[in-house]
């Protein structure tokens, strides 16, 4: 199950395990819970019992310690939820690389399931559990929009100075300052067991914005700064880098100009890895139009077909084919019925060839007119199969979709 249903996931998962769990998670200090109980009620009772806690903490007395119970609460909530998002073959493969030389594992931990080891991993192994979490969520926006690959030295030594580490995230918040950003960083350095690749993962203190959302079962707004995020996978190896940076080919220079400068202790010159390819990747989210096309006669866009290609399965696809009437499910949201997959969605699968159905409004009375045409992510499609005037509306699509940026030469 891929949506996080707290119930359901406390039901998947060991006795044992989840007993360890919460004993070692800020929770216990406020929890009371017989863990004597017969195992086929645990998870229904345990539930139950947070939930009870979180309402007499709520209606009670003595806002300090209220406030205590709550946050330990909303915890817990949270880490089972990222325990659940890592509860998968990708990153049980990652966890068992990563113990492989662990000389104080348990003897069955070979035959835990993927819940079970994705959350002893959580309180056990907390620096591998980050780890692996930071490079699944690096894959997921790997072939996007905001990635792009590089070449540089291989086996380049580098630095895990504090001071320089921070010194480089400082630099990289002063790209974002012209679109508010603010100067507060946070880098993490993760090394990926399975590939050796070294990681490092920026925060950036973001401009200023509201959210809506709800304290105490009251509705409010708080004002807050949403951290940038700013990623950097090299290979030691290869000398190959991945980076996935906001603000186009630009802001990707100069990352890794400074990545080079303050990591490396010198500056070199990046080289651009392989030809323009097409973001489909940026779709998995829905199809969402930058630009109003209505003078063209742009009515609306949707995906008739999609081409989904497994990451532990590169060898085979799915296609999806949906109805090209406006009123019906588009490819995407079919695929994600049909494969039960909502939070994994973009871990497990990479969109791999798209069919972009273009409906043109003709006025009232009349039916409305359409045209397809195809794109793949290797960098081809069929607009020049389109009509003369059907051509540069498609071109037009593509762009207000920014599935592909235009290429800025290194100097």
């Amino acid at each position: 199950m891929k949506i996080f249903t707290l119930t359901h996931f406390l039901r998947h998962v060991s006795v044992s395990r989840l007993h360890a769990f919460t004993q070692a998670h800020p929770i216990a200090e406020h929890l009371r819970f017989d863990w004597q109980l017969p195992a086929e009620v645990i998870p229904e009772r345990l539930n139950a019992a947070v939930a009870d806690i979180l309402n007499q903490a709520s209606t009670g007395a003595g806002a300090k310690a209220n406030q205590s119970v709550c946050h330990a609460v909303h915890l817990w909530h949270d880490d089972l939820r990222r325990v659940h998002l890592l509860s998968n073959d990708l990153a049980a493969f990652e966890f068992r690389v990563g113990l492989a030389d662990d000389a104080q594992l348990p003897e069955t931990l070979a035959q835990w399931d993927v819940r079970d080891l994705a959350l002893w991993a959580f309180h056990e192994r907390p620096q591998l559990f980050r780890d692996v979490e930071l490079h699944l969520a690096f894959q997921a926006k790997a072939n996007g929009r905001s990635w792009k690959k590089h070449r540089i030295e291989p086996g380049l030594l580098l630095t895990g100075e504090r001071s320089q580490l921070e010194a480089f995230s400082r630099e990289v918040a002063k790209l974002y300052e012209k679109a508010g950003a603010g100067r507060s960083t946070h880098i993490e350095q993760s090394v990926c067991a399975s590939d050796g690749s070294v990681q490092y993962t920026i925060y950036v203190e973001g401009p200023i914005t509201a959210l809506s959302h709800f304290t105490e079962h009251r509705f409010n707004r708080v004002t807050t700064r949403i951290a940038l995020e700013t990623a950097l996978v090299y290979q030691p190896a290869t000398g190959d880098i991945e980076s996935i940076v906001k603000g186009g080919a630009k802001n990707h220079k100069a990352v890794l100009q400074l990545f080079t400068k303050y990591l490396a202790g010198r500056e070199m010159a990046p080289q651009r890895i392989g030809k323009m390819r097409y973001s489909l990747n940026e779709l998995r989210a829905g199809v969402a139009m930058h630009d109003d096309l209505s003078p063209l006669g742009v009515d609306r866009v949707r995906l008739k077909r999609a081409q989904l290609r497994p990451r532990t399965n590169t060898a085979s696809a799915i296609r999806f084919e949906a109805s090209p009437e406006q009123d019906q499910d588009d490819a995407l949201e079919l695929a994600r019925k049909k494969l039960h997959v909502e939070n994994l969605f973009e871990a497990e699968y990479d969109l791999d060839a798209v069919c972009i159905l273009v409906y043109l409004g003709t006025g009232e009375g009349h039916r409305s007119k359409r045209f397809s045409f195809e794109v793949y992510s290797a960098g081809s499609s069929t607009i020049k199969n389109l009509s003369e005037k059907n051509q540069p509306i498609a071109q037009a699509v593509l762009k207000s979709l920014q599935l592909a940026e235009p290429e800025e030469a290194f100097a």
